[in-house]
């Protein structure tokens, strides 16, 4: 991301209605999978250390991030981020089969990552039965010159693009879901009425920022109704997709 879209993050994460219901989807993947107290869980791609906080503080977890901008670093000490390093999820610096589970959340659309690469890099850090969340951004069309630029993203995918890719690890698919449904036909209002404007921004600039406080608690309860819908099914369309897999044991062990 440009450095300054790291401080708007820092700034609006914590209560904004996208960031916060993502984050308690995350929690209850990880809850699904059995994931909770001692486990030792990398957050690949880790920003301002806002998801790995909560993932200590909500699940027990014993937390490990890494970011490869040091803007995101900068932001480590005020999140009380300690275990968190600087490097590149297509080269990540830890061992083999060493987390029981990664998360890597809007991290595999982004310039100078390779998806594959870095899926590798993945399932190798995992142990045999760990797990790993992917959240990646849905649909090539709601594609932005200004939030993309931005925040530094290249690509959005679909669910057959990431089965394709997940496809290519020693894995067993546990879900594979759009998320965000609800808020699909507001967002793709804003594209098309970007697609109108004879005016391009000044500058690149992300979609982060302050929401009316009256619009955020709306937009959060209804996230709350598509929490309990996720219980039950994968969703069939939305702004982003989740998926889960687990890595395959190794036979005789």
């Amino acid at each position: 991301m440009e450095r300054e879209e790291y401080a708007v993050l820092y700034e609006h994460e914590a209560g904004h209605w996208w960031f916060a219901g993502l984050r308690a989807l995350m929690m209850d993947c990880l809850r699904g999978m059995g994931i909770g107290r001692s486990s030792l869980v990398l957050d690949a791609g880790c920003g301002t250390g806002m998801l790995l906080r909560e993932m200590e503080s909500q699940l027990g977890v014993r937390g490990v991030g890494f970011d490869g901008s040091r803007h995101a670093a900068e932001f480590w000490p005020r999140r009380g981020v300690h275990a968190a390093c600087r490097a590149s999820v297509n080269e990540i610096p830890f061992r083999a089969g060493v987390f029981d589970a990664a998360v890597c959340v809007d991290v595999l659309e982004c310039d100078g990552v390779g998806p594959e690469q870095a899926y590798r890099e993945l399932c190798r850090v995992v142990r045999p039965g760990g797990v790993i969340a992917l959240v990646v951004p849905a649909y090539r069309w709601l594609y932005s010159d200004a939030h993309h630029r931005a925040v530094h993203a290249v690509r959005r995918y679909t669910r057959s693009d990431l089965r394709s890719l997940l496809s290519g690890g020693p894995v067993t698919i546990k879900r594979l879901t759009h998320l965000f449904p609800s808020f699909l036909p507001a967002i793709a209002a804003r594209r098309f009425r970007e697609l109108l404007s004879a005016a391009p921004p000044s500058r690149p600039r992300s979609e982060i920022g302050p929401v009316p406080p009256w619009l955020n608690s709306a937009c959060l309860r209804l996230l709350g109704m598509e929490r309990r819908l996720l219980r039950f099914v994968d969703l069939p369309f939305g702004s982003s997709i989740l998926a889960v897999v687990q890595k395959q044991a190794v036979p005789g062990r």
